[in-house]
């Protein structure tokens, strides 16, 4: 049983849980009510003190806009090579963001790079991201932003970042990229055939031929390079996950490698995305063999490495638990701080980050000849207010994962989007409660992160 108010997890047996549920329903009794004062009276199960939802980092927020930005990413081109049916720029969400031959100019980026060092200085490490459409369109420009920032900040300590559909990774830029000691991603869908229904040239081509002819390059000429490589994988509705899996655990360059696995994302669609019995099934029971071999009760060998990452949401939920509770003010724990990802666009317009839309005025939290907009930027750290009455008597409330980029609208935010997406963020929250209770009850030790022993 899970108790909201001091979050923390509760055994009991089947005969108080099921007083529980019957309190729960309006339907218990004397003795039921006798039960539950005894765990009150041990601090367990009590009224919440929840009276007002904002966010705790709230009253520093401008101290952290203007000291503490430790990650900005810049809009290099809105462009792209390739016209992949699920991306954020294909036309097929509300916020209508195509993609355009606007471009980020090199002063542009330079003064983006000025931002940040400007904004961050009570900040050791500061990373600076490139993104786009196609970031690797603008490689030139990229380069010589790198130099601007090495040779104007030579006492900073910058992490680049960038993320690229893999098609265009030529000698030149896998040089460039490992001597800068980038955090490179690349997306890669599957096999051939599953990977190319969706990720094509705009000439109709599939791209899954280059992108493994690159990644094989890389592997055979820097593999020390490779092997810090992430590959971003999008599990369409239409997928064989099967195939995924068999692609990825048997194919010699990327077997060993880690696949942080993604769905397409549902908000802000202007068709419903659903995903198929057959696919959720074969992804339980994915999931299910990764928790047996994380107990010791099945070989890792024989598990998917496209739920490498799976394990990691049971630790950072389980770290959480009973560290922080509810207390009179307080918000749901979705939105980031606006410093942690702050985004700027083309046009320079600033966004909390780079899933919200760019058509969404609610979401410009300011412009980089301006500053930041402090007050936009509370709104959008505050966002769980507009389902305020909702929120506070949800059980998910500290697990929530739904932040601004779930109920954006054009020119506010949509309290009918924030309320549509809440069935799917509980679901995740409870499954992920589920994987911590297996996990603890079979000796799996959170702790000390150590092999887990096996029971019996």
């Amino acid at each position: 049983m899970y108790d909201r108010e001091i979050n923390s997890i509760l055994l009991v047996d089947e005969s108080e849980f099921s007083a529980f549920q019957r309190i729960e329903k309006g339907k218990d009794n004397e003795d039921d009510w006798k039960l539950l004062k005894r765990y009150t009276e041990h601090g367990y199960l009590k009224e919440s003190s929840l009276e007002e939802i904002v966010h705790p980092s709230t009253p520093l927020l401008g101290f952290y806009l203007s000291k503490q930005v430790t990650q900005l990413t810049m809009q290099v081109t809105q462009n792209c090579n390739l016209a992949c049916a699920y991306c954020a720029y294909s036309g097929n969400y509300d916020h209508q963001r195509t993609h355009m031959n606007k471009k980020m100019s090199l002063d542009m980026m330079k003064k983006c790079a000025d931002f940040l060092m400007g904004h961050s200085s009570n900040v050791s490490e500061v990373t600076l991201a490139f993104y786009g459409g196609e970031p690797l369109l603008e490689i030139e420009n990229i380069k010589a932003c790198v130099d601007y920032v090495e040779e104007k900040y030579t006492g900073r300590q910058v992490s680049y970042t960038l993320t690229t559909n893999g098609t265009l990774l030529t000698d030149e830029a896998i040089r460039f990229l490992k001597e800068k000691e980038f955090n490179l991603a690349i997306s890669l869908d599957g096999p051939k055939d599953l990977h190319d229904r969706h990720r094509i040239f705009r000439d109709g081509r599939g791209s899954f031929d280059i992108i493994m002819q690159n990644l094989e390059h890389i592997k055979d000429s820097h593999p020390e390079f490779f092997e810090k490589i992430n590959i971003l994988s999008t599990v369409a509705p239409d997928a064989d996950f099967a195939c995924v899996h068999n692609f990825f655990n048997a194919n010699e360059v990327l077997s060993d490698k880690k696949i942080l696995q993604n769905t397409v994302n549902t908000f802000s669609t202007k068709d419903e995305i659903t995903y198929e019995d057959l696919y959720v099934n074969t992804y339980k029971f994915e999931n299910l063999k990764v928790l047996l071999a994380a107990l010791g009760c099945y070989s890792k060998d024989k598990t998917s490495n496209l739920f490498a990452s799976n394990l990691v949401a049971a630790e950072k939920l389980h770290g959480g638990i009973a560290r922080i509770g509810i207390v009179k003010a307080c918000h749901p724990s979705g939105p980031c701080v606006p410093s942690m990802r702050t985004f700027i666009n083309a046009d320079g317009f600033i966004y909390p980050c780079e899933r919200v839309g760019e058509q969404s005025e609610a979401v410009k939290i300011g412009h980089i000849d301006t500053g930041f907009d402090v007050k936009k930027a509370e709104a959008v750290l505050n966002i769980g207010r507009i389902t305020e009455e909702e929120c506070k008597t949800c059980w998910s409330f500290l697990n929530c994962g739904l932040c601004v980029a779930a109920c954006e609208g054009e020119k506010e935010f949509s309290r009918e989007r924030r309320l549509k997406n809440c069935a799917l963020t509980k679901r995740n929250t409870e499954d992920t409660l589920r994987t911590v209770c297996l996990l603890l009850e079979n000796g799996y030790d959170f702790e000390l992160e150590a092999t887990p022993k096996r029971k019996g």
